[in-house]
């Protein structure tokens, strides 16, 4: 029987404490971001019942209980999209799409709702017809859904040249984020319609100039995918679960009953996927293998799922690819690798492949083993200075359009992650060094995962003017990164721990 679940912010007096929250009561956490207050101690915003929280105040964590989740979800969905503002109805013939140049002014300009499943993928076909054919060319993915739904990518270019840089930009990976598909049609939309006019674009306080819209796209390979996890978001929209995250396989193999239900698509990456195995047993890593866990269930394998093998294939077949963003909700964050420890420029050998560190990883901010180091994972200087300065421009591309304060940090935090999509995407030089070097992020939106739209749609100009802003600031920047075709490969001699 299905409780009701709450919005809460819960406290406790020493990180320890708060690491049970996964490691023993296995809480469902929302974000990245754990806070401190001198007089309540740590703070994490978190989702749990009636029964759940009982537990934790016996336990003596203070909870504030924020909102009904399961009410305002009912709410939220009477503000999706009911059926496809990219077609339209000519009686007695069937519905026919919109041309793009009819449809870029009246669609996610003045929008009061989200987009359903349905219009995400018909507005990249739209964005790929006629006039944008000169720039755009619609990727049709090889994997269907459990459900049966067929993705599409986008490739946003003006030119072919074998130097371009490629920039690779999803969302939707989780089904109650609703958002983050909307934000990069919105993308999409704004970029075409700006270049082929040749004007700028204004986003609140932020302008950008023809020239720079011109640039962008004369200069980059922009790859788009905007909605990873079309059946779990149609759930999320549609059913009485508004909270849903994971995918919506139907089958485990690891459950005789077909009960459990799902996977979560941004723990089912090939990176420290084993996390029992690669992690300290103590670690409050924020994944699980339990087929029935509502949330964080990490799969049978790495790339178990369709929707993450949809991503792994641009990956493969696009090698020009250097950067990379998730599109996320929520904490207002801009995150950028390691997720699964703190970094480190300093000793290659202590590295994600080494097997001699599987019993240290994630303790962060702690001495790991009584008698061992602490654990950090390896980032090169040069990648590190360059995650964080281009995280600080994205950060001030989002103040400049309403003020907004995002923080930039790495992925780690008291809860460590494996199977990630950013550090899968950073890994891969690692792993083989015929793949070149991808500087990755998750923007985590906004402080709801579904907001009001009218909230959503500012939140969708403020990381439009990031995503808009991180484009360009490649394209101005070759010196900067001039590093990026470069391998580095990791030193693996399983040395002797003192």
């Amino acid at each position: 029987m299905h409780m009701t679940r709450y919005h809460i912010k819960i406290s406790g007096k020493n990180k320890d404490a708060m690491a049970d929250l996964v490691r023993k009561y296995k809480i469902n956490i929302f974000n990245h971001g754990i806070s401190y207050n001198k007089e309540v101690g740590y703070l994490v915003d978190a989702m749990a019942d009636s029964e759940e929280i009982q537990l934790l105040e016996k336990n003596s964590y203070a909870v504030e209980i924020l909102e009904n989740l399961d009410e305002v979800g009912k709410i939220r969905q009477k503000e999706v999209g009911i059926g496809n503002r990219y077609v339209r109805q000519s009686q007695p013939q069937p519905q026919e799409r919109l041309s793009s140049s009819e449809n870029l002014a009246t669609t996610l300009d003045n929008t009061l709702s989200y987009l359903n499943v349905d219009e995400v993928e018909t507005a990249l076909s739209v964005a790929a017809s006629a006039p944008h054919t000169t720039i755009t060319q619609l990727i049709p993915l090889p994997e269907s859904t459990w459900d049966g739904h067929r993705c599409s990518a986008i490739k946003i270019a003006n030119g072919s040249n074998s130097n371009r840089l490629g920039v690779y930009f999803i969302g939707g990976v989780h089904a109650r984020e609703w958002g983050s598909s909307d934000i990069l049609i919105y993308f999409i939309e704004q970029i075409e319609k700006a270049y082929h006019a040749n004007t700028g674009v204004t986003l609140g306080s932020k302008n950008f100039s023809p020239s720079d819209i011109q640039t962008i796209v004369n200069t980059l390979d922009i790859f788009v995918f905007p909605q990873v996890n079309p059946d779990g978001r149609n759930y999320s929209m549609t059913s009485a679960d508004a909270m849903w995250r994971k995918n919506r396989r139907t089958v485990s193999p690891n459950s005789h009953s077909g009960d459990c239900v799902g996977v979560d698509i941004n723990r089912n990456y090939d990176f420290l996927w084993d996390f029992p195995n690669c992690f300290n047993q103590s670690a409050p890593v924020h994944t699980s293998n339990d087929p029935c866990d509502h949330d964080v269930y990490h799969g049978a394998s790495a790339f178990s799922e369709p929707e993450t093998r949809n991503v792994q294939w641009i990956f493969d077949n696009f090698k020009n690819i250097r950067f990379f963003i998730d599109i996320h909700s929520f904490g207002k964050d801009i995150l950028y690798s390691w997720g699964d420890d703190d970094d480190q420029s300093t000793d290659p050998n202590m590295n994600f492949q080494n097997p001699i560190y599987n019993n240290l990883r994630g303790i962060i901010d702690s001495s790991g083993l009584p008698d061992g180091p602490v654990y950090k994972e390896y980032m090169p200087e040069s990648d590190l200075s360059l995650a964080i300065d281009l995280g600080n421009i994205m950060k001030s591309a989002i103040q400049a359009v309403r003020g907004t304060i995002y923080t930039v940090k790495s992925s780690d935090n008291l809860y460590p992650t494996s199977g990630a999509s950013d550090d899968y995407a950073y890994s891969r030089h690692f792993k083989d060094t015929t793949d070149r070097k991808i500087i990755s992020y998750t923007i985590e939106w906004g402080t709801k995962f579904q907001p009001p739209y009218a909230e959503m749609r500012k939140i969708i100009q403020e990381i439009t003017s990031a995503l808009i802003s991180f484009c360009l600031w490649i394209c101005n920047n070759p010196g900067r990164i001039s590093f990026i075709g470069e391998n580095s490969p990791l030193v693996q001699d399983e040395i002797e721990i003192p």
